[in-house]
């Protein structure tokens, strides 16, 4: 397999002492790649910084004016979560630039896969502002940019991230040629997320939000992606499956209370990369969100990339969760009838 992966030193730049989204998170991943031979195999795509078309087609300029003069001008809080520096906006507009031109060469089929190694993370960033530690919604942009500029007529974004992906959804509440879905903590940061939010418009039922209650763990991601998401993927038909990947999700992330475990996670990863092969001709592309257990999410990453590579072994010494796990299935029949799944 080709696979490709976008990074770049300028987003360890964009960094605040004591964050828990920090440059760390990148330095311990690509400690791990190199440490455990994973670079030379891989195809890096440079980042390049993401037209002001192109942020446009998702943000209000003068979200994008107003991020650009604070970094600028030495950065500051664009609310009590969200931190910039005078690297911010640089890193921001490259992390959805590197995105987008790896999402291209999959679709060019120079590449078969990939994973955008980048930061900040975007899945929080709405059409008018920034929040949850995101800047500018990078996933959005890259689907955008595969409608718009490769003439895709359906792309599905699956954001995992324990958080629900707010900002992806603002940007896409009434396009009918994305389908996105959440599966998320609920209730919990940003507050939304419940399962009747579903699209607006033409777009109602291509947004799919999965609320899990804290707890649930790898048996309830199982039943609730293969017996609701798989499908709603498969009607569908994506010609391109973006993923927001957060590995915040897992049972000792410091930030949350989901329960995945690492093998969980590779289940699903591996579970949406035959799905793409089997809708997409393998055309996916990752793209980091969340996670703050570092070991964690090194390793997570690295399963995915195991995953994207072909290779059969993924590595879980933190084992699974060790809480009860709730029972979905009430959750699961609600989402089925709303979704129209039989």
């Amino acid at each position: 397999m080709a696979t490709g992966y976008v990074f770049d030193e300028i987003f360890t730049r964009h960094d605040f002492p004591g964050h828990p989204e920090s440059a760390n998170r990148l330095a311990a991943i690509m400690d791990y790649l190199g440490k455990n031979g994973f670079l030379p195999r891989l195809t890096h795509i440079p980042s390049r910084p993401v037209t002001r078309l192109e942020l446009m087609r998702c943000h209000h300029p003068r979200h994008i004016e107003r991020v650009e003069e604070v970094s600028r001008n030495g950065g500051g809080m664009l609310d009590a979560d969200t931190y910039t520096n005078s690297f911010s906006y640089e890193a921001a507009v490259r992390a959805a630039g590197g995105l987008v031109d790896l999402t291209t060469a999959v679709l060019d089929g120079r590449l078969d896969n990939g994973f955008a190694l980048v930061r900040p993370p975007g899945h929080h960033a709405t059409p008018i502002r920034a929040m949850g530690f995101c800047l500018f919604s990078t996933v959005a942009v890259a689907a955008r940019a595969a409608r718009f500029d490769y003439g895709l007529e359906r792309v599905a974004i699956i954001d995992f991230d324990v958080h629900h992906g707010n900002g992806t959804q603002d940007v896409l509440i009434e396009d009918p040629s994305v389908l996105f879905v959440s599966s998320h903590e609920y209730p919990y940061y940003p507050g939304t997320g419940a399962a009747d939010e579903i699209g607006e418009g033409k777009a109602k039922g291509a947004t799919v939000n999965i609320p899990l209650p804290m707890g649930v763990s790898d048996e309830g991601l199982k039943r609730l992606y293969g017996e609701l998401v798989f499908p709603i993927l498969r009607r569908f038909q994506p010609e391109l499956i973006l993923i927001s990947a957060g590995f915040d999700a897992h049972w000792d992330d410091p930030l949350a209370n989901i329960g995945l475990s690492l093998s969980g996670y590779h289940w699903l990863c591996q579970s949406l990369i035959d799905l793409a092969s089997e809708l997409c001709q393998g055309k996916i592309v990752f793209t980091l969100e969340g996670g703050y257990n570092l070991d964690v999410l090194a390793l997570g990453v690295g399963n995915v990339f195991r995953g994207l590579l072909g290779d059969p072994l993924a590595h879980d010494p933190f084992g699974p969760s060790p809480w009860r796990e709730p029972d979905i299935s009430a959750l699961l029949a609600r989402l089925k009838i709303i979704h129209n799944i039989t």
